[in-house]
């Protein structure tokens, strides 16, 4: 009778111990991650949701994850972009994600942004005055800069580890810092004073990529010369008499605006005068491309961009791969998705 009340005791106590241990609920958990400024912050050990203000960072937290599902939250300019962009179609989902937390200027709405109540905000971390906003609110954030290749690695090793996909992120800084290496064994060396002039269009007021911008860094490193890159900042304020003095050999439209290249070899803009420059003349006058996002800011597509920049400004140096062919590879290789020619025309504007 006394060994039988003992090897009950027995199976209760382990019973219990298995219950506590072995599947304890982990509500309240938490995990700690350095963000890109340095600051140790706690975020839950489980995250499900996130609102994400910087525009690109939307399509990269999709690009790590497979999946939009932990996306509670996007800039609206990245939500707009769902109808022209490959994102919409392989994330739907993400067009029932809420914008109105955020606006243009990432200035955050906090009783919009408790509707949804995410488990983690990220920030861009110049936006320190947000960032404190909504930590007082009582979300974790995660600040991301922006500049050059290297902090978008960062940015991409930051999500990895949030979204716990760092094998994923690993990959897409392997396919960027692979691009970088082939691109400076291929661009011709050539003096300041002989390398090609760029010049960036953002909006139709000619607002333009300063010294400060990923378009000055990409320009720099496909061995062109940003023609607005004694202006420091990031997007400044040009005039068409600035860049008739200036007299770019390549104009490049972004896709913040909806103008083309049309617009600008049959001088077009209303009080601006194209006729004499020397991109139009010479019909170099290009649209980025846009494939699951705008490829001109700092994204997953950079390497594409680069390349794309690179025998766009240089297509004797760079001729030896086609840009349909790198796009049909790049998406089918990280994506499994299968673009047609056709598909990739239209992603590189050929038309």
């Amino acid at each position: 009778m006394f060994k039988k009340i003992n090897l009950v005791l027995i199976v209760a106590i382990f019973l219990s111990l298995f219950v506590c241990v072995g599947v304890s609920d982990t509500t309240g958990a938490t995990r700690t991650i350095t963000d890109m400024t340095g600051r140790e912050v706690q975020i839950p050990a489980q995250v499900n949701k996130i609102a994400i203000i910087p525009i690109p960072w939307a399509s990269v937290a999709y690009a790590l994850d497979g999946t939009g599902d932990r996306i509670a939250g996007m800039h609206p300019s990245a939500k707009k972009l769902l109808n022209s962009s490959m994102l919409g179609e392989l994330a739907p989902e993400l067009y029932d994600v809420p914008t109105d937390f955020t606006n243009a200027d990432f200035v955050v709405n906090i009783e919009e942004l408790m509707k949804f109540k995410p488990d983690v905000v990220i920030q861009w971390a110049d936006q320190e005055e947000e960032i404190k906003k909504i930590e007082a609110a009582g979300i974790p954030v995660l600040a991301i800069n922006y500049g050059t290749a290297a902090e978008l690695s960062g940015g991409i090793t930051l999500m990895g580890e949030l979204l716990g996909k760092e094998e994923r992120a690993g990959e897409f800084i392997h396919e960027i810092n692979a691009t970088l290496d082939y691109i400076a064994s291929h661009t011709p060396a050539k003096s300041d004073d002989e390398k090609l002039t760029v010049f960036y269009i953002r909006d139709e007021n000619l607002k333009t990529a300063g010294k400060n911008s990923f378009n000055d860094y990409s320009f720099e490193k496909t061995g062109v010369k940003n023609a607005a890159h004694d202006m420091p900042g990031q997007w400044v304020n040009a005039n068409m008499e600035q860049v008739i003095g200036w007299n770019p050999d390549i104009i490049y439209i972004g896709n913040f605006c909806e103008l083309q290249p049309a617009d600008i070899l049959e001088n077009k803009v209303k009080g601006q005068d194209w006729s004499n420059i020397k991109a139009v003349k010479n019909g170099r006058v290009y649209k980025a491309p846009v494939g699951l996002y705008r490829w001109d800011p700092p994204s997953i597509e950079s390497p594409l961009m680069l390349k794309w920049l690179a025998q766009t400004q240089y297509p004797d140096a760079f001729s030896e791969y086609s840009m349909i062919d790198e796009v049909k590879e790049f998406y089918k290789k990280f994506f499994n998705y299968d673009v047609s020619d056709e598909k990739a025309k239209e992603i590189l504007h050929l038309d």
